[in-house]
């Protein structure tokens, strides 16, 4: 979903990108300790044990293993807390505040809700000497963690609706489907992450080790479903989207989030995503100057439409 962002700065090395997934979802891949170990090396390395007391004061150990049987044990404490949003822990002490001998790091994650996008997570580490700064880059910083934050992107996605049915629940009596060639789950996702009150509310696999076939959720209240898996799937204007929205803050974060990795402008406020559906993001102020009594201003309004892609509310304001 989002390029890494790396920054080297004096003592601090730092990694930032979007996490497709809700705060919540990374929140626990960095706290809950069997899932820290599913992530937090790159691979062929793991994390062969991790025991954590997630406060401040409270421990946070690790053993990394590589694969010719190195182990690199890390003994630290967390320095901050804030729940769901912001870690610090270092290797200068141990649990309840005792000092080590050889500390290396403080290390702290900050994480931020991007709205219909997913998680900015922001990971950094601070260093006492430039010797240690340059060690650590020595040892695979960037790749290291560039693959580590991979990884976690990954597993967040996939915690983010564990727990969820395996059976289609069928609960609306009327319920829009989208049929996918692929990538049914990613999509519902990501959709799901675009407006409050959505949620993803059942998933099927016929296999369990295979793909979802049907994935149901609603957007912004509104019932649908994905059918995936057809081969001959071919993107039609016949079916679109469309999001009413309240200003134009919110009508360019859609389209942007919308437009994101692949998909294509149209005109007048229609947009084709990158799995292939079609979207119409229109602002409230549209329907009110088309449908008010001055037919020449609705004329005016329209002329104005036509000339454009994302709608812009001001140049609508000023044609009318």
């Amino acid at each position: 979903m989002s390029e890494v962002e790396i920054r080297k700065e004096d003592l601090t090395l730092e990694l930032s990108r979007v996490i497709a997934a809700p705060r919540e979802a990374v929140w626990q891949c960095w706290t809950n300790t069997e899932l820290l170990k599913q992530w937090f090396c790159p691979k062929p390395w793991f994390v062969q044990q991790a025991d954590m007391d997630v406060r401040p004061g409270g421990r946070f150990n690790t053993v990394m293993a590589g694969p010719q049987g190195e182990q690199f044990e890390n003994v630290g404490m967390f320095l901050e807390v804030v729940d769901g949003e912001r870690l610090m822990f270092t290797d200068a002490f141990s649990e309840g505040y005792v000092p080590r001998e050889t500390p290396f790091m403080t290390g702290y994650v900050q994480l931020a809700d991007v709205p219909g996008v997913g998680t900015r997570l922001t990971w950094g580490a601070r260093h006492a000497t430039e010797a240690d700064r340059n060690k650590h880059l020595e040892m695979g910083f960037e790749e290291g963690w560039k693959a580590a934050s991979a990884q976690l992107d990954a597993l967040a996605r996939s915690i983010a609706v564990e727990g969820l049915r395996t059976e289609p629940a069928f609960a609306a009596k009327v319920r829009t489907c989208l049929f996918f060639r692929e990538k049914g789950e990613e999509a519902a996702s990501f959709y799901t992450s675009l407006l409050p009150n959505s949620e993803i509310e059942s998933i099927f696999r016929p296999d369990p080790d295979g793909p979802v076939l049907v994935a149901e959720f609603t957007l912004a209240g509104s019932p649908f479903m994905i059918l995936n898996g057809n081969p001959d799937m071919q993107s039609s204007y016949l079916t679109s989207i469309s999001i009413l929205t309240e200003d134009q803050a919110e009508t360019d974060q859609l389209w942007q989030a919308l437009l994101a990795d692949g998909g294509e402008e149209g005109q007048c406020g229609w947009l084709k995503d990158r799995y292939g559906v079609y979207w119409q993001i229109v602002p409230k102020a549209l329907p009110r100057l088309m449908h008010g009594n001055d037919p020449e201003s609705a004329g005016r309004v329209s002329a104005a439409l036509m000339k454009m892609k994302k709608i812009d509310i001001a140049g609508l304001e000023a044609a009318a």
